[in-house]
């Protein structure tokens, strides 16, 4: 069992995580979300004694990572799959990690088979593809069998039979009961495997919901409106009680309103109506209303550019 508990960490004059307090679930996918520099990676660096938290706690079944015994039997990590020996092969790779933990050298065999790297486990690490080294990675977490089990953008350079393995395997973990705890910026693998959704932004905690709980509270369907006065449309349903965002320029999503709502609404204020369509949002749709406008990186939308030229 994970436990943060009022957890801050600060680098120099920077807040990289402020003031969270989360519980990892076992038998249950957590997808772990947030914009660059959020504060995912520090957090799941001070789990695993990586760091140390400025203020508050980490625990892990009661004690600090620091402080387990077997450590690997209570988490497995992949964190930076760049950082594995490019000069080993897969099976002295995992035959090292099993020493150094004191597993029976007989586990190596059945991860590179589940992994699906036992035809090449006697080749140099330095000659495999990223998704090749994510499958290494992905085994070294699992060498001790760990009760939890985190894996930093796991789906990083696998091809799509890789995606598919890789959601097999995360939905058989949570089923045999680990907390499973995933960061990642493919939202629609988030969405294919996770149970429940944690949020940070800029190290804060904004969401921390069951996948049940969005779909109720804050993922619900909404009203995609175009119109020849948006910016006023906008204004008027937002006075009649209207939740209303504006994604784009031109194109509002209207929720606590029915399309027939608007559709009088507008009639009756002489705005014309281009489009009125229900939607039923995706996670990403979701997560970009959730972050919008409170992210420390941000590209330049070459079409709002002044200087940008239509073809």
């Amino acid at each position: 069992m994970i436990q943060l508990s009022n957890m801050t960490k600060r680098f120099a004059d920077k807040i990289a995580v402020n003031d969270i307090s989360l519980y990892i679930h076992p038998g249950v996918v957590t997808g772990f979300l947030g914009p660059n520099g959020a504060g995912k990676t520090t957090t799941m660096r001070v789990i695993l004694g990586l760091a140390a938290p400025t203020s508050g706690s980490v625990s892990v079944n009661g004690k600090p990572y620091g402080s387990l015994e077997r450590p690997l039997s209570k988490i497995g990590a992949t964190i930076d799959s760049s950082a594995i020996d490019t000069r080993l092969t897969p099976r002295q790779h995992l035959s090292i990690l099993a020493t150094a933990a004191g597993i029976n050298k007989n586990r190596v065999d059945e991860l590179l088979s589940l992994v699906g790297l036992q035809k090449v486990s006697d080749k140099k690490i330095g000659e495999f593809s990223l998704g090749m080294k994510q499958r290494i990675s992905i085994a070294g977490a699992l060498i001790g069998n760990p009760e939890t089990i985190m894996m930093d953008e796991p789906f990083n350079g696998l091809d799509v039979e890789g995606i598919h393995w890789l959601r097999t395997l995360l939905r058989d973990l949570a089923k045999q009961g680990k907390a499973v705890l995933i960061s990642s910026h493919l939202l629609s693998e988030i969405q294919e495997i996770a149970d429940r959704i944690i949020v940070l932004v800029r190290g804060k905690l904004i969401a921390d919901m069951s996948m049940s709980e969005m779909q109720e509270k804050s993922f619900r369907s909404y009203v995609q409106v175009q119109s020849n006065n948006i910016s006023e449309l906008k204004r008027i349903l937002a006075e009649n009680g209207a939740q209303v965002y504006m994604p784009e320029s031109g194109i509002l999503h209207v929720r606590k309103m029915t399309a027939r709502r608007i559709g009088d609404i507008a009639f009756t204020n002489g705005i014309r109506i281009y489009e009125l369509v229900n939607y039923q949002p995706s996670l990403e749709q979701l997560f970009s209303e959730m972050v919008d406008g409170k992210t420390d990186y941000k590209g330049l939308n070459l079409n709002q550019d002044k200087g940008a030229t239509k073809k």
